[in-house]
């Protein structure tokens, strides 16, 4: 199902060096198969792939694209759910035991992401800047720390932390809270 991550090894092994672009094309289905597969990109000047700690690091110039999403980072960090352990056991007699090697990596499902540094959100209308975003697959939300500023249409927020509720299209700003609201149709004096 998540094929996207051998595509991504094997780009490691053809762009390997530090400077090179890394691109991943990713298939993240919803659960019930039935709604169109969204392709994801993710480009950097490096990436490592850390399979013993299920991770991917992506650095330098950071762009992640997931259709009208598009998320810019110094660093980002994606995080794997751990492997069944039955995968990890000797297959049988001449056949070596899988450790994350390369074979395995398309049964891995995603957990989160972490976009670290001068992070820029875009979508639609929707901005936002911070300096630590994490995506939450399994709850569908995100939380941005760091001096989060989100900003639509005439409207500004900013706080301590601002979370993001992507199915329930719903976010929720903690400490320091402060919003701008600029009437549309009004100039200024």
């Amino acid at each position: 199902m998540y094929a996207w991550l051998l595509f991504l090894i094997l780009s490691a092994a053809v762009f390997g060096s530090p400077m090179a672009v890394t691109a991943v094309e990713s298939g993240f289905s919803r659960k019930n198969g039935d709604a169109p597969v969204i392709p994801t990109t993710i480009t950097s000047k490096k990436m490592t792939v850390r399979n013993q700690d299920n991770q991917a690091v992506f650095e330098g110039a950071v762009i992640l694209t997931r259709g009208p999403l598009v998320v810019n980072s110094d660093k980002m960090i994606v995080f794997f759910h751990a492997q069944n352990s039955n995968a990890s056991q000797t297959k049988g007699p001449g056949q070596p035991k899988d450790n994350g090697s390369m074979s395995s990596t398309g049964s891995r499902s995603l957990e989160k992401v972490e976009a670290i540094g001068h992070v820029k959100i875009k979508q639609d209308n929707s901005n936002a800047t911070c300096q630590k975003a994490i995506y939450f697959s399994d709850e569908e939300k995100i939380i941005m720390t760091g001096d989060p500023v989100a900003w639509e249409k005439g409207t500004r927020v900013s706080g301590k932390q601002i979370t993001i509720y992507l199915n329930e299209e719903r976010s929720v700003v903690e400490g320091n809270t402060h919003v701008r609201i600029d009437d549309e149709g009004k100039t200024e004096p």
